[in-house]
């Protein structure tokens, strides 16, 4: 990739794409589209609800749109080995038995088709070994 500075990579994804401010603005909620310039001149930098939306909206990493703080900036380039952050989402279903979970997340999830790395879930059930529910992920990882 070309040796960029922080936030153009943003500026110019959304130039890219032909999207104006505004558009980036009503699309992930934010009032004001001179955020967005802000968050694209490095002058600010979006909270991590902003950051996971502005993620999902141009289906890539916050990395790839520069959106890390400078003293982040460093620790990514020289550590090459590291694995790439990620936005991560938690989304938690309670419901009675048999009233429609499953089929629900399954829906949500087809029609985002934004899960490029995959999904993990798992049935939790009343009482719930968290630790090994959690090794298993990590195994799966």
């Amino acid at each position: 990739m070309i040796n960029m500075l922080p936030n153009e990579q943003l500026r110019r994804e959304r130039q890219r794409r032909g999207w104006s401010r505004q558009y980036v603005a009503e699309q992930i909620g934010v009032a004001d589209p001179k955020t967005i310039g802000r968050w694209e001149r490095g002058a600010a930098f979006p909270s991590s609800y902003f950051l996971q939306k502005l993620c999902a909206l141009f289906g890539m990493l916050a990395q790839d749109l520069g959106l890390f703080p400078a003293e982040h900036q460093h620790t990514l380039q020289a550590d090459a080995v590291a694995p790439e952050p990620r936005v991560l989402s938690v989304s938690i279903l309670r419901s009675w038995p048999e009233s429609g979970k499953t089929t629900l997340a399954h829906q949500l999830i087809h029609e985002q088709q934004q899960f490029s790395d995959g999904i993990l879930w798992v049935s939790l059930g009343l009482r719930p070994r968290v630790s090994d529910l959690l090794d298993r992920w990590g195994s799966l990882l």
